[in-house]
């Protein structure tokens, strides 16, 4: 059956706030066993709307559901009364266009577009932590057999896509220009993510495993492909809430295009277990450093924890190429959106520590990096068929890198130039390189890959 919001009282006039109709349309859909409620064409003003099972939202081409126009508008922060140890961004869910709590056969789908109109928390109710930020656009959390296809998705101010500890979930066909992470499975199982076009100014797609459900799980069982991103920060990243762990994935066939930091990121901070990770058939064009991996012991987590562990990871027909030239992107903080901060260098990055702890400014350009810890080295890393085409240009370089690394792990985390121009490998137990090869565009003093503590 059919539930159309404007028999409900929603109207389409993109001035009156639709909130209290639409939810009634969804709760009486919900009550009778479910159904389809659906947008007619105009443009519809939304705050918080809460899913429930077996509840089909479809919102047709030619249909803009648009986001309320102060914070105030959304759901406020529901109470934690268990031990937070991850960011807030992955804490609430109720700050949201779209809430799915517990909920069974749900769906978001139709053609249409959702655009949250740049809405910051301007007031810093939410806390210093997260930056100002606003709603996220659609968020899940215990919930099985879930689709969101068929979407437009703009100018989301908080986390665009979350799910956590959900079963069984197809995304598919979701077009994404949006601030902060794009597309972020957390703890969740048997996921598809296909055709999609994700923009963002915070990661792309980004896999958590933290503490939001208040035991420790894991991300298993998920296939990405056929996918195009770009990013202010990370394309594809693992982390940083690394807890629980990453288990079974396939990401294949993807596109990675003017990304600031980098291209795949592969972490474990906080003591997960990293295990059976495949990426292939990727193509990156003017990426700052193509490929992280990465154990830290950050431990942000309860006490007694170990650290964690990364193992059996194929790397497989990767390229990387140029012209590391301007372009334009999404701001990635609210402070950039406020300064209006769209175009990027990729060899600016801005402020980091150097080697010696100090803090500097330069020609960026970092080196991909492959390391793990003396006490926790990386197991089984296979990299084949990888060509890399760097900018280069690097004349004076220290050769001796810090085993710290810094607590929060992005690729410079042992520092902004490391003594390789293309790969800086460290603590390995079983490193297979084949046909791996670098250039680069400048004239480069240091080797191609260099290797410490690295065991084939």
């Amino acid at each position: 059956m059919i539930y159309q919001v404007s028999d409900y009282g929603a109207v389409a006039d993109g001035k009156t706030l639709n909130t209290e109709f639409v939810q009634n349309a969804v709760d009486v859909c919900g009550a009778s066993g479910g159904g389809i409620v659906k947008f007619g064409t105009g443009r519809y003003v939304l705050g918080t709307v809460f899913l429930k099972s077996n509840v089909t939202v479809e919102i047709p081409e030619g249909t803009e559901v648009l986001g309320a126009e102060t914070y105030y508008d959304y759901a406020a922060e529901e109470k934690v009364d268990y031990p937070v140890y991850q960011d807030s961004s992955h804490t609430y869910y109720n700050p949201s266009l779209f809430v799915g709590l517990n909920c069974e056969n749900v769906k978001i789908t139709g053609g249409g577009k959702i655009d949250m109109r740049s809405v910051w928390d301007e007031d810093g109710v939410r806390g210093e932590a997260i930056k100002h930020r606003g709603a996220k656009c659609i968020a899940l959390k215990n919930c099985k057999n879930v689709e969101i296809s068929h979407l437009a998705i703009y100018n989301a101010t908080d986390l665009a896509l979350y799910f956590a500890g959900c079963e069984n979930v197809d995304i598919f066909g979701i077009k994404m220009r949006v601030y902060i992470d794009g597309i972020s499975p957390d703890n969740s199982k048997n996921v598809r993510i296909r055709d999609c076009d994700v923009e963002t100014g915070d990661d792309g797609i980004v896999f958590k495993s933290s503490y939001t459900l208040n035991r420790l799980d894991i991300c298993k069982d998920i296939h990405v492909w056929n996918c195009k991103i770009k990013s202010r920060c990370n394309a594809i990243k693992f982390g940083t809430e690394t807890n629980g762990g990453f288990e079974n994935i396939l990401i294949e066939n993807v596109e990675i295009k003017e990304t600031r930091i980098t291209g795949i990121a592969i972490e474990s901070v906080d003591g997960a277990i990293v295990d059976g990770i495949v990426v292939k058939n990727v193509k990156m064009t003017n990426v700052n450093a193509p490929l992280f991996v990465h154990v830290g012991k950050r431990m942000r987590g309860p006490q007694g924890r170990e650290v964690g562990r990364i193992r059996n990871i194929l790397l497989e027909n990767i390229t990387a190429d140029g012209p590391y030239e301007e372009y334009e992107i999404m701001p990635w903080n609210y402070d950039s959106f406020k300064a209006n901060d769209t175009v990027q260098n990729p060899k600016v990055f801005g402020i980091a520590e150097s080697f010696d702890g100090t803090k500097e400014t330069d020609d960026w350009q970092m080196t991909s990096n492959i390391c793990g810890l003396k006490e926790s080295p990386l197991e089984n890393i296979t990299l084949k068929n990888v060509y890399l085409k760097l900018d280069g240009g690097v004349k004076e370089y220290n050769k001796s890198v810090p085993e710290k690394a810094q607590d929060y792990p992005e690729v410079y985390v042992y520092g902004r130039i490391l003594p390789a121009k293309g790969i800086y490998f460290r603590h390995i137990d079983g490193l297979t390189l084949d046909s791996v090869k670098v250039e680069t565009y400048r004239e480069d003093d240091r080797e191609d890959f260099v290797f410490e503590n690295v065991k084939k």
